[in-house]
């Protein structure tokens, strides 16, 4: 077995806490008492796969720390958007079927992805932004992304979501993938934040070319989560792929300077909130 995923599994999270682990680009898994919960797991090579001699080549700086196939233990999986690396066409299936119990979330535009990769419509919910879903113990609310576009469609709402889990008395956010926009930061700060997962690895004119998406700069995330009262913030979404990347010192020097706290995290490593109940 896999010694993350054994790790993961045999991990012991007492109520009142979470226990979270960082599994590159985008993906985490958050534990409570009661719930393994996947968010964005690109547990794969597709990305590289697909781009392989291309101009827009997304070459591996680090691997997955499990592989999809290692995911026997979900009880929720998270999708923001239906990007290859958050919403894995390679992963998903494997981990619906070694995940049997598991259920999927997902905004109402990928729903068609997620049945083409076999998932049956039982098992997924959909969200399309400014929305909500109880799941048990579990709130999961909705927030527009402004991944450089809205997109947002005139009957399955916004694409690219932003999520705030709600859970053992902590509230967990989760940016996706997003830039700023006007009254994104009223939304999120409606809510209490005690951990606020958010990209850095910006936008540039090269990468528009090759049709990359942007997302927040690191003076833009350290600005988003001071302004939300973030209670501990993680960045996240770099050090994947060569070609969309960014520097995690800037962030951490940025976040320094305005006194925000922050944890830089290693793929594969774990931390519990509170901390002292780890």
């Amino acid at each position: 077995m896999n010694q993350l995923a054994q790790e993961i599994a045999n991990a012991e999270v007492v109520p009142g806490s979470l226990r979270i682990w960082w599994i590159g680009q985008a993906g985490f898994v958050v534990k409570s008492s009661r719930l393994i919960i996947y968010i964005d797991p690109y547990l794969s090579d597709y990305c590289e796969r697909i781009t392989r001699g291309r101009p827009n080549e997304h070459v591996l700086i680090t691997r997955p720390p499990l592989a999809p196939r290692d995911v026997d233990h979900a009880d929720l999986v998270l999708c923001t958007h239906d990007h290859e690396d958050h919403l894995d066409p390679d992963g998903i299936p494997v981990i619906a079927g070694c995940s049997p119990r598991a259920r999927f979330v997902v905004p109402r535009c990928a729903l068609e992805t997620m049945l083409r990769l076999g998932v049956s419509r039982e098992r997924i919910y959909t969200l399309a932004g400014d929305d909500h879903l109880s799941a048990g113990d579990l709130e999961v609310y909705a927030l527009p992304a402004m991944h450089e576009t809205f997109n947002q469609h005139p009957e399955n709402g916004f694409p690219y979501l932003s999520y705030l889990l709600k859970l053992e008395g902590i509230s967990l956010f989760h940016a996706g993938d997003t830039i700023p926009y006007d009254g994104q930061i009223e939304r999120a700060a409606a809510h209490r934040i005690d951990l606020a997962l958010v990209p850095i690895n910006g936008r540039d004119d090269f990468r528009r070319g090759l049709a990359i998406e942007g997302n927040f700069t690191s003076a833009e995330a350290v600005a988003f989560a001071a302004a939300v009262r973030a209670g501990l913030t993680i960045p996240m979404h770099y050090d994947k792929f060569t070609i969309n990347t960014a520097d995690v010192n800037e962030f951490g020097r940025l976040a320094r300077k305005c006194g925000l706290s922050h944890r830089v995290m290693h793929v594969g490593q774990s931390l519990s909130h509170p901390e002292d109940t780890r």
